[in-house]
């Protein structure tokens, strides 16, 4: 089956599209939202389409290259006879100040202003590029991370008012679309850097699963075509059954597990992400299924909460000052991931040349004097560090205030350390400690990578 055709039988039986409805297209100039907008123009009078807009989120993340994606997707909206509605907004500035990995950033940008412009134009819909290959890598990076769901569902057709008509294509059916229509599109750069997960896994696993089997991508669609159906459902009977069982008094919450029990699993485990939705994949498997607790005892906290078992109850209850998560042990052999964050730790060991690629997510120090395993825990009041080129100490707490870092998120911000001297506010403030000097030979290296996925 041609794109076309997947993608006009995607677009009214799964995303529920009706003649007469207007559509807004998201587009970044890359091939995915191009080849999905040039099939809505071509098959526009076809499907009954009364208009069609697009909208291109500058990012400002890539400079000039960013600047060169805006003129491309200006350019094909007047070749196309489309208006189009450009926003420019810097996410590396919003990340920062709200705590966020820069893809997460990006997508709530797209997300708000895909809203803003249906609410003020009128537009039925909005429409995004997600692939069949999108679906895949998704499916992939939630086994390696240890999602802790009951069945797998993917990126779903339609969420809302948001519509994926290419969702059932695959990638490689998309550039084939777009050769044979002759259709220009342009490639981000940060698409072939493996600081990324989703691209070591596009560029390195994806092509040894396929070699396995050539029909991989379109495999893992139509197991979680089936998925979103049984999502659709557990979520329609948690809503019901959730009222039933959690009582709600002040700021505490109580789950009854003794009824709660005699459902299946995939239910409880729905009940409990709505009741803790901060909970962890593996702190939720442990916890189902219930069997009681002798008296009461504490399960997890997370968010400024605590979550307890008690007898044949859960009960979630404020946290107070509390840290947010446990320490952490920062190693060489492997990475760490910063709890209710979602960011990533890794430490290894460099050369002098790599100091050139110094950034605020990336701190160097003297190996000599710095070297794995660090802690990494959350910040708690009353923290100090004695920041790079100061003598004296400051309060973290001050450093959240001048940086203007959300107090929401500021229990949960992860600090790195070495017995007990603060090394680094991660992404923020670099310590005096171990600097990189004349005399230096190795570095240790530490990185953040605020990388967080999303659909």
């Amino acid at each position: 089956m041609s794109l076309v055709k997947k993608a006009i039988k995607t677009l009214t039986e799964e995303c529920g599209y009706k003649v007469g409805q207007s559509i807004l297209v998201a587009c970044s100039g890359g091939p995915d939202s191009v080849a999905l907008l040039c099939f809505l123009t071509s098959q526009r009078e076809k499907l009954g389409i009364p208009e069609l807009g697009v909208y291109h989120l500058n990012h400002c993340f890539r400079g000039k290259e960013a600047d060169a994606d805006e003129a491309f997707v200006r350019g094909l909206a007047e070749e196309l006879s489309l208006r189009l509605y450009s926003e420019k907004i810097d996410i590396s500035a919003y990340a920062a100040e709200h705590g966020i990995s820069l893809e997460m950033a990006g997508r709530k940008l797209r997300y708000a202003g895909l809203e803003r412009i249906m609410a003020q134009e009128g537009f039925d819909l909005a429409a995004l590029g997600h692939t069949a290959s999108d679906n895949a890598e998704w499916l992939l990076v939630s086994l390696i991370r240890g999602r802790a769901e009951p069945l797998l569902w993917g990126i779903p057709a339609r969420r809302t008012r948001f519509i994926r008509p290419l969702i059932r294509s695959t990638r490689e059916e998309v550039y084939r679309f777009l050769k044979d229509n002759q259709f220009t599109y342009r490639e981000d750069s940060s698409n072939v850097s493996f600081e990324f997960t989703r691209n070591r896994i596009r560029h390195l696993i994806m092509p040894l699963l396929v070699k396995e089997n050539p029909s991989f991508e379109k495999a893992c669609s139509r197991i979680l075509s089936l998925g979103d159906g049984v999502k659709a459902f557990l979520d329609s009977q948690t809503e019901r059954l959730y009222e039933r069982l959690v009582k709600t008094k002040g700021p505490a919450r109580k789950l009854d597990t003794s009824k709660l029990s005699r459902y299946n699993p995939a239910t409880q485990l729905h009940i409990l992400r709505r009741f803790a939705p901060w909970l962890g994949a593996e702190e939720s498997v442990k916890i189902i299924p219930f069997k009681g607790w002798k008296g009461t005892r504490e399960l997890a906290f997370g968010c400024g909460e605590v979550l307890y078992g008690v007898y044949d109850r859960l009960v979630v209850e404020p946290a107070a000052d509390r840290p947010s998560w446990d320490p952490q042990v920062l190693r060489e052999d492997r990475e760490i991931t910063v709890p209710r964050l979602g960011w990533r730790l890794r430490v290894h060991r460099g050369d002098l040349n790599e100091v050139a690629l110094q950034d605020k997510d990336r701190v160097f120090f003297d190996a000599r004097y710095q070297r794995p395993p660090f802690e990494v825990r959350p910040w708690q009041e009353g923290d100090r560090i004695v920041p790079f080129g100061r003598h004296g100490s400051v309060k973290i707490k001050r450093i959240f205030t001048d940086r203007k870092v959300p107090r929401r998120i500021r229990r949960h911000w992860p600090l790195v350390s070495k017995g007990n001297k603060v090394l680094w506010v991660a992404g923020l403030v670099r310590s005096s400690l171990s600097p990189v000097t004349d005399n230096t030979r190795k570095v240790t290296i530490i990185t953040l990578l605020r990388e967080e996925n999303g659909s």
